[in-house]
């Protein structure tokens, strides 16, 4: 086994097993709830990792599995931005009617992908098929960068830090995303990167992600500890609240 074969198993390897942990964690304590659909993108990438070990590369099962859940993860990524966006934004009417609005365009868009998926045709229409899901890959990539620009800079209007697990979510794919683009547009556009080189870049790229998710979510809670309890004066307490009575019984 060479030194490159190596270094793409651990990079294959590496995130399912702490997304594998992330999906067990948030499952037992009830972070599903919370973060549905980043959730679901974890459970949906771990078992299209898992189901791939076990189809023969090259073969059409493996391609149906492989870009069917990469549809899926984009559509679910769109999802996740949505969701951050719902944890870190005050609640105002107006910011809830550009959210719908946006939910609404986002939908059409996922609904237009899909019928593009299902008319397709088996041949020469599979590459269009696959040329839409790229863009729209990219396009989510691109607004997932957008959004931890946005709550970065305004981190501190909206009470944030980075101990939230929001923001580390946003922040994972955030970076991901960033580093993906750049990956894409050196190595595809300019021709800058080889294609073995493209992939391994890629998935050491996802693995910044998957780190950074696991840090934020597997972590232990924040307990802080109490350093000296207040003094309680017992005397005291009974001495104010006879007054007190004292008080309401005379202005009875």
């Amino acid at each position: 086994m060479n030194f490159s074969r190596l270094v793409a198993e651990i990079l294959w390897g590496l995130p399912l097993v702490l997304q594998a942990g992330i999906t067990v964690f948030m499952g037992r304590h009830k972070l599903v709830k919370v973060f549905p659909f980043f959730f679901s993108y974890s459970a949906v990438v771990l078992t299209t990792g898992l189901a791939l070990l076990f189809l023969p590369y090259g073969h059409r099962a493996y391609a149906l599995v492989y870009w069917s859940s990469e549809t899926l993860a984009v559509l679910l990524g769109l999802a996740v931005i949505f969701e951050i966006l719902g944890h870190v934004l005050p609640k105002t009417s107006s910011l809830k009617f550009v959210s719908h609005c946006i939910w609404i365009l986002g939908s059409i868009g996922a609904i237009a992908t899909l019928l593009i998926l299902i008319t397709g045709k088996p041949l020469k229409g599979n590459d269009r098929v696959f040329e839409v899901i790229m863009v729209a890959e990219r396009s989510v990539r691109f607004l997932q960068a957008s959004l931890l620009i946005i709550v970065t800079a305004l981190m501190s209007r909206l009470g944030l830090t980075w101990r939230d697990e929001s923001v580390g979510i946003a922040a994972g794919f955030g970076i991901y995303s960033a580093l993906a683009l750049g990956i894409y547009q050196f190595g595809y556009n300019r021709h800058l990167i080889s294609g073995s080189a493209v992939v391994l870049l890629n998935s050491a790229a996802y693995n910044v992600a998957v780190i950074i998710w696991g840090f934020y979510i597997l972590r232990p809670p924040r307990v802080n500890p109490v350093g000296q309890l207040p003094k309680a004066d017992v005397a005291e307490w009974n001495s104010a609240v006879t007054d007190y009575l004292h008080q309401w019984s005379r202005r009875s």
